[in-house]
């Protein structure tokens, strides 16, 4: 089931494709006799006697046209004695016109009735069904080769003249000669062009022998109307403005020369082939539709996927344009490209949909362990670059109550649980202050980065003051706690300073971000051997922060996990 909107916007992609390739030269055997204003001028209004055509017939015999077939109807009797001489006239190389119609009567129902020429004429010669196909939109692009009339099989005017041209029996022909036809079994016309492009001729002229008798020699000789006082013209694919007073509208096609147009595609062979159906167009429009759900944002930003979407379809257009001009092939335009154009919203849409549950989730983990601002950045970040594993510069601090067993043993868990709360809550402030990043809790330890996922050139300041802060804030609670029987506590701190690796680290089931490497060993050593309320640091945070801070050389310590002893400074406080 198709959508008629969408049917009619690829059948105009065809005529689109028609306008591109252009005009086509006619080598065919087909010349056309016009019944035209001219001839009615000369003859009177139609229908005219048949004397005419008698007359006519004789002189293309004279000729040697091969096939006479006449695009008028013969279903209504005249002078008996003209009728006689006309139907002993018609043979096996003459041909004539039927037509079916089809209506609804607001008293009779459905009438349907096949106009055939009288029973003296079709007995005399072959009669082809001329009924034109029209498409949703009112344009002539396919005819049948037959049609199944009250249980009846006709044979269409175009396919009965080739047939008769080419001295085989229409139906043979028809099995034998392969032609490619839709899923309508109809057959694409492929249009020589525009108006007169086959030799055409006035009825008139003919009679009056004022054409040369060689024109027709060998011919397929085609007689109908092109005047459109007789009301055969039709919409085509090669159409045009034209004004009629102060309006303009569609040029049409007389049925004479769209026949000419069929008999020419059925006798040149250069059919048209739709690939609309079937596999070939499950196969392209699959093809289409995943092309734009491919993640190129993981590759490029949102404008070029734009940009190359768009570049895809002009290349599909162009190809699709060139395969009609040079095999003949009409390929589907509209499907694959609303298929593209659906697909790459959705991908859109689904892609953001993602992103944004994504920063959620990951909003909601880095949010206990970043300050917002930070979080923003990350979350903004495209692909979340910063939190990839990396080697990055960076100073770490760890802090550590000490004597913390002690504490454990005289009071309550309840008790314990509280004192790390507050005091976690306000260390943590305080590291969110200097935009620095909480690794980790370790029971009553903080492992504590500055520098990453953010980079930042100051990195060892912002540790050192956070340090600070926090033996200030710490000297803030314990007085809480003093009032509250609670026995104060203090915290040994260490930071060092260097090149670590930072990143997304762990397994498929469970993911965190930290920081592994020498310089985090070496905090983790230094806090362990600092004192309560003293913040120990290693020469190269020294090296960067001794113009702001004020420090004591502790000389060389040996620390655990160190074969060289290890240059150690403690902080004292802020210069003034």
């Amino acid at each position: 089931m198709q959508i008629p909107w969408f049917r009619t916007l690829e059948l105009k992609t065809i005529d689109w494709r028609f306008e591109i390739r252009g005009e086509l030269p006619v080598n065919e055997p087909i010349v056309i006799i016009a019944i035209d204003d001219n001839s009615i001028e000369e003859f009177g209004n139609w229908p005219w006697s048949r004397r005419y055509h008698i007359q006519l017939i004789k002189k293309l015999r004279d000729y040697k046209a091969k096939v006479i077939a006449f695009d008028v109807y013969f279903d209504t009797e005249e002078d008996k004695r003209i009728d006689s001489d006309f139907s002993k006239i018609l043979g096996e190389d003459t041909i004539l016109a039927s037509f079916y119609v089809s209506f609804n009567d607001p008293r009779f129902g459905t009438i349907k009735r096949l106009i055939e020429p009288l029973s003296i004429f079709s007995s005399k010669t072959k009669v082809g069904l001329v009924n034109p196909i029209y498409d949703e939109d009112g344009f002539i692009r396919r005819f049948g080769l037959t049609s199944k009339i009250f249980d009846k099989e006709y044979v269409s005017f175009p396919t009965l003249i080739v047939s008769t041209y080419l001295s085989l029996n229409p139906l043979e022909y028809i099995k034998t000669a392969k032609i490619p036809k839709d899923s309508s079994n109809l057959v694409y016309i492929n249009y020589k062009g525009g108006l007169y492009k086959f030799p055409t001729f006035s009825y008139s002229d003919v009679l009056k022998e004022n054409i040369p008798k060689e024109i027709f020699k060998d011919k397929i000789v085609l007689i109908g109307a092109t005047t459109e006082a007789l009301h055969d013209t039709h919409f085509t694919p090669f159409y045009h403005y034209i004004r009629k007073g102060s309006t303009l509208r569609l040029s049409k096609m007389p049925g004479v020369e769209i026949h000419a147009n069929s008999i020419a595609t059925l006798l040149n062979k250069k059919f048209l082939c739709p690939l609309n159906e079937g596999i070939p167009l499950y196969l392209i429009t699959l093809i289409f539709i995943a092309i734009p759900i491919i993640p190129f944002k993981k590759v490029f930003s949102g404008y070029i996927n734009l940009i190359l979407i768009l570049a895809l379809i002009i290349v599909y257009i162009i190809l699709c344009n060139q395969a009609f001009i040079n095999w003949g092939w009409i390929l589907p335009i509209i499907a694959p490209i609303f298929s593209i154009i659906f697909s790459y919203i959705f991908s859109l849409v689904y892609n953001f949909l993602k992103e944004q549950r994504e920063k959620r989730e990951l909003k909601s983990v880095f949010q206990r362990f970043v300050p917002s601002s930070v979080v923003d950045i990350i979350l903004s970040n495209p692909g979340q670059e910063l939190l990839q594993t990396k080697r990055q510069w960076i100073s770490v601090m760890f802090a550590d109550i000490r004597n913390f067993t002690y504490y454990s043993d005289i009071l309550t868990p309840e008790e314990i649980t509280k004192i790390l709360n507050e005091y976690f809550t306000v260390a943590t402030e305080i590291i969110f202050k200097y935009e620095g990043t909480v690794d980790k809790f370790l029971g009553d330890a903080i492992m504590a980065l500055f520098g990453a996922p953010i980079f930042y050139s100051n990195a060892p300041i912002r540790a050192i003051n956070t340090a600070i802060e926090i033996q200030e804030a710490l000297n803030k609670l314990r007085e809480g706690w003093k009032e509250k029987g609670y026995p104060p506590f203090e915290v040994g701190m260490g930071i060092t300073t260097g090149e670590a690796v930072a990143g997304t680290i762990g397994s498929t089931q469970r993911m965190e971000y930290t920081a592994i490497g020498a310089v985090v060993n070496l905090a983790e050593r230094l806090e362990s051997i600092a004192k309560g309320g003293e913040i120990l640091v290693c020469e190269e945070t020294f090296n960067f922060a001794k113009d702001y801070f004020n420090f004591e050389d502790l000389g060389f310590i040996k620390v655990k996990g160190k074969e060289e002893p290890v240059h150690v400074y403690k902080v004292i406080g802020k210069k003034e």
